[in-house]
């Protein structure tokens, strides 16, 4: 192998010039502005995703709810890292307004898409398995946006999305409740 060959790190082994092996001293740690981007991003593909899961249980198909799903956890882990990151004592006041802000447009996205999804669920006479199981998940999503909802209600929109929570508990407990369970099979 070449001098130039070992020093791009090309050839039999994966050397620091390898692609994508950047080792955690080489790394750059993202900026805050950077990270509110991703977590922003990763809204627009929540948003994205909601909206393919809806016309996708229309049609019996839950890969696109669980992707959705998934999607809403990777939004609360970055908040999460977000908020360790900025700390107590954030160099700038609008990053928290921003997080919180973040937070409660994926908490009305998912309160919203959950809605939507009772009342596809809600037309099907039969339900196939497992859909008991995947949707237990969202009861206790609603559950805890109400009781982080309740003590706000007064505030700008806050009542109407406690209205849709409840419409949501009430068509996903109907649902959940005539749905087969996995251990009926």
């Amino acid at each position: 192998m070449s001098s130039d060959a070992a020093s791009a790190g090309l050839g039999g082994s994966f050397g620091k010039g390898w692609p994508g092996s950047l080792t955690e001293l080489d790394r750059k740690p993202a900026t805050i502005p950077e990270l509110l981007d991703a977590l922003a991003r990763v809204y627009r593909e929540a948003a994205a995703l909601a909206d393919r899961a809806y016309e996708a249980i229309q049609h019996h198909a839950f890969d696109p709810y669980r992707e959705f799903c998934e999607k809403r956890a990777e939004h609360s882990a970055l908040a999460s890292v977000l908020c360790n990151r900025i700390g107590s004592a954030p160099q700038d006041p609008r990053w928290i307004t921003a997080i919180d802000e973040a937070e409660r447009g994926l908490l009305t996205l998912s309160i919203q898409a959950c809605v939507k999804f009772c009342f596809a669920l809600s037309a099907s006479p039969l339900l196939p398995i497992g859909v008991r199981e995947t949707f237990l998940s969202e009861l206790e999503m609603l559950r805890a946006s109400r009781e982080q909802l309740v003590p706000i209600k007064d505030e700008a929109g806050v009542a109407a999305l406690l209205d849709e929570i409840e419409t949501s508990l009430m068509l996903l407990e109907e649902i959940v409740g005539r749905a087969p369970a996995l251990e009926e099979f």
